[in-house]
């Protein structure tokens, strides 16, 4: 089956994590590094990818623009700071709402998406929550989407929580790389109340087989949860690519949706789940 309007709901066109991580591997540019790989999966119908670099690590909107002129994939632009220690210095010293009017601008110039916003592996530091906290100020005045980062897909409870306690509608709000807690009940938590979970780490069988995740969103559908589902690579290494060895962007397409399909998971679900859910979510 070839499904058509594809999105890539957690990708990033440009990133740059290779101070925090001392290895020059984390340094990725869509427009300099693979724009032939991005050309096919555009062949096969990606025309949308999410981009969640954001202050910090990377971001680079007149990149997405080239990429876009080029390829034909629209990049929906981002704002926001990622988790530590992959902050800016200033996010210390900044106060919520000065960091709430960062935000604010980058959407009145475009973006779209308060993302990733993220908390660390079963900890959530002090200047990731000011960051929470400016994100709710933002979004509150704009309606704008929300993508956070579950650091191995721990402190999903917590984080739905906290936007439940702030008023935050919960439609607007995509959780990330919530397979990697290997917990179903962490997964359906965040679903039950209403938020979006997105299993974007698909090819990353280092940290789970896709096995694994086929049967998390076979189930999931199984459970009624259709609409709240979304996928993508979240492909941050030179090593993710498919001409250093990795799988390759196109992966998802190629191999990831015909497991589905070979599962019995129906067409007419896979093709929500990629074709429109974000659209939705945008929207909602």
């Amino acid at each position: 089956m070839k499904y058509e309007n594809i999105t890539y709901s957690h990708e990033h066109p440009r990133i740059d994590l290779s101070k925090g991580k001392n290895d020059p591997d984390c340094l990725l540019n869509g427009y300099t590094d693979c724009l032939d790989e991005l050309k096919e999966i555009h062949d096969k119908s990606v025309v949308r990818w999410v981009d969640c670099s954001n202050h910090g690590i990377g971001v680079d909107w007149n990149n997405n623009k080239k990429i876009f002129e080029e390829v034909g994939i629209e990049i929906i632009n981002s704002t926001g700071f990622y988790k530590t220690p992959f902050m800016p210095a200033y996010v210390t010293t900044s106060t919520v709402e000065e960091l709430a009017s960062i935000m604010l601008a980058d959407i009145a110039k475009g973006a779209k998406v308060i993302g990733e916003i993220g908390t660390s592996n079963h900890e959530w530091t002090a200047d990731e929550y000011k960051v929470f906290e400016a994100a709710v100020i933002a979004q509150k005045k704009t309606n704008a989407v929300i993508i956070t980062h579950t650091t191995l897909g721990t402190l999903i409870r917590e984080q739905v929580d906290f936007f439940l306690a702030n008023g935050i509608n919960p439609k607007k709000v995509i959780i990330s790389h919530v397979a990697l807690s290997k917990d179903l009940d962490e997964i359906r938590y965040a679903l039950k109340n209403g938020f979006n979970v997105a299993f974007d780490t698909i090819g990353k069988t280092k940290y789970l087989e896709d096995s694994v995740r086929v049967d998390y969103i076979k189930t999931l559908i199984a459970e009624g949860y259709t609409k709240q589902l979304l996928m993508s690579m979240d492909i941050t290494r030179q090593s993710h690519l498919k001409k250093n060895g990795g799988v390759g962007y196109a992966y998802l397409v190629d191999t990831f949706l015909p497991m589905l399909e070979k599962a019995g998971v129906k067409e007419e679900d896979i093709s929500t789940i990629v074709s429109k859910n974000f659209t939705g979510i945008l929207e909602a």
